[in-house]
């Protein structure tokens, strides 16, 4: 049964773990199309954060009261339409859209930190806060690529 106080907060949480799962498969197929090996390897470390963020969102989840999804095929599909789109729109862009979704989702776990400090649980704010520095760390790691690839 899921406790009234986290109910709005499950909601909210359930458009993180699904920007987690997109930002994954995201990733996965932009990794396969991009020639530079280093970006290729940062890909799949993004990637492999990632599965360890669905897992411990998913588990806070759990820990709340909710059933989360384990993967959605839109988000699957979406990210394959995107990552393709990069050989048009170029892997600068696309890599700047994962960068601006990255600092999203961060700033949302903050809020979810202050959200289970100001309930007095200390544990959950510090799983929340956990995942906004990652999610700063791959921003961060994006936005040099950003920064540094060709326009177009």
């Amino acid at each position: 049964m899921v406790d009234a106080r986290h109910r709005k907060l499950l909601r909210e949480m359930r458009f993180a773990l699904l920007s987690e799962i997109g930002a994954r498969a995201i990733y996965d197929h932009l990794g396969r199309v991009v020639r530079d090996d280093s970006l290729r390897a940062l890909l799949a470390e993004l990637n492999a954060a990632g599965a360890e963020n669905v897992a411990t969102l998913r588990a806070l989840m759990i820990e709340l009261g909710a059933r989360p999804r384990r993967t959605s095929f839109r988000r699957r599909v979406l990210a394959r339409i995107l990552a393709t789109s990069s050989r048009v729109i170029g892997v600068r862009v696309v890599l700047r859209i994962c960068m601006n979704a990255e600092e999203t989702v961060g700033r949302w776990y903050r809020q979810y930190a202050h959200f289970f400090m100001r309930l007095g649980e200390e544990q959950r704010a510090r799983t929340c806060e956990g995942l906004a520095v990652t999610k700063a760390q791959h921003a961060g790691a994006l936005g040099a690529w950003v920064s540094n690839l060709r326009q177009g």
